[in-house]
């Protein structure tokens, strides 16, 4: 309500009152305080990522080959699409590195975000982020939201061995950019874990766990909730937890202190991009056979088997209380698991091991699966699916869903129109 909202304001106010006279204390005293050194936050974070950067592409370099790089990443052409966000920074410490970053897009902070709110899964950005690459033929697109602490990529599907890059881009996100992190963790840290939320594919789950010999532990969406998962992993011993990450693009790695961080992110990929760009040339001058070249990162998670449609529906409870939300969801997880363990339902099986809401395969569509959660904030309850086809999807899953929901009485409850 307004007036809840007037109380948290007046809190909020009375609290940095609070701080703002402990600033002036402390950097009175100048024990404790430093502006100056404050203020140069960004500076030293820059370097870290420059560190970073210079630390993964020189991977498998002596330590006297690595010395001789003064511009690690020249001849590479990136693009970013910072989306006029915090992320803007990164675009300088590309550049410093060698990169050719000229035709980077939304570079220059603005609040008022004239092109949109910057989302890596959000359509209008990834094929902005496409067509700025196609002008230049550029390597790699990088997109980063609002705070620059979730990533996508757009990376081209073909280069010829000439490296000349086709006008072919597509995203590099959500499963796809879990499956590259978890290819590159492999190597670093064979047998480690990978934390995720739970709406990633079946696919990707298989492809890490039995292409990459990894452990996968699905846990709930939220990026805190992966994170705290893979601390915890991590700290009793459990398992070697190398990344924590949404199919949002919230990532979090051990080696950057759990600290959800888009640019961190890129500086994996590109450090991966680089170094195969480096064995790439050293293959062409020896001359190996064109089977031997991998020229594009997809190809690097071609084993991966991906839906080719991937949806999530969001159903509104009608009197929009949260109330009603969790009653009505309660009676539909019964309802479905009823169905999946009494054995009627031949095209449905419940997945156990799924720790939010339900979550149930569909066994006419190998790979195929659909899950329930109930919003904690919003009178709302979603539906994530992924299938081989529209047609199949409305067959196995949407049909059947709806006469389940229909027989509940729920269509008084929900809106069901969006099925």
């Amino acid at each position: 309500t307004k007036g809840d909202v007037g109380v948290l304001i007046n809190g909020a106010l009375t609290k940095l009152s609070s701080l703002e006279d402990n600033v002036v204390r402390l950097s009175r005293s100048r024990k404790f305080f430093n502006a100056e050194e404050a203020s140069k936050y960004m500076t030293h974070y820059a370097t870290m990522l420059k560190n970073a950067l210079i630390r993964e592409i020189s991977l498998g370099l002596t330590p006297d080959n690595s010395s001789d790089i003064p511009l690690p990443l020249a001849g590479l052409r990136i693009v970013l699409n910072a989306g006029n966000g915090a992320g803007c920074f990164f675009n300088e410490v590309l550049h410093e590195l060698g990169a050719d970053v000229s035709s980077s897009i939304g570079i220059i902070p603005d609040s008022s975000f004239p092109n949109g709110i910057p989302n890596p899964e959000n359509k209008e950005m990834v094929e902005a982020t496409i067509y700025a690459c196609e002008q230049v033929n550029a390597d790699i697109g990088i997109m980063l939201d609002t705070d620059a602490d979730r990533c996508g990529f757009v990376i081209p599907r073909t280069v010829d061995k000439s490296h000349n890059i086709c006008s072919d881009y597509e995203p590099l996100n959500r499963n796809r950019l879990i499956a590259l992190l978890s290819v590159i963790f492999s190597s670093s840290s064979p047998g480690c874990a990978i934390v995720t939320d739970s709406v990633t594919s079946e696919g990707l789950s298989t492809f890490i766990t039995q292409d990459l010999g990894l452990q996968h532990v699905r846990y709930l969406k939220g990026y805190a909730n992966v994170i705290n998962k893979a601390k915890e992993l991590t700290e009793n011993g459990v398992a070697n937890a190398e990344m924590a990450i949404e199919t949002s693009g919230h990532c979090a790695m051990r080696e950057n202190g759990y600290l959800d961080d888009g640019t961190y992110t890129a500086v994996k990929v590109i450090g991966f991009l680089a170094r195969l760009g480096r064995s790439q040339a050293g293959l062409i001058e020896e001359g190996a056979d064109d089977s031997m070249k991998p020229r594009s990162l997809l190809d690097f998670i071609a084993g991966m088997v991906e839906m080719p449609v991937a949806e999530e529906l969001r159903l509104l409870v009608k009197d929009d209380l949260l109330s009603t939300t969790a009653s009505t969801f309660d009676i539909i997880i019964e309802k479905l698991t009823e169905v999946c363990n009494n054995g009627k339902d031949e095209m449905w099986e419940l997945d156990k091991d799924n720790l939010e809401g339900i979550r149930i395969r569909t066994r006419g569509a190998p790979g195929g699966f659909f899950m329930l959660r109930k919003s904690l904030h919003d009178p709302v309850i979603s539906i994530q699916m992924e299938t081989t086809t529209v047609a199949k999807g409305r067959q196995d899953i949407i049909d059947p869903l709806i006469s389940i929901l229909v027989d509940l009485g729920l269509e008084t409850v929900l809106e069901l129109g969006v099925l």
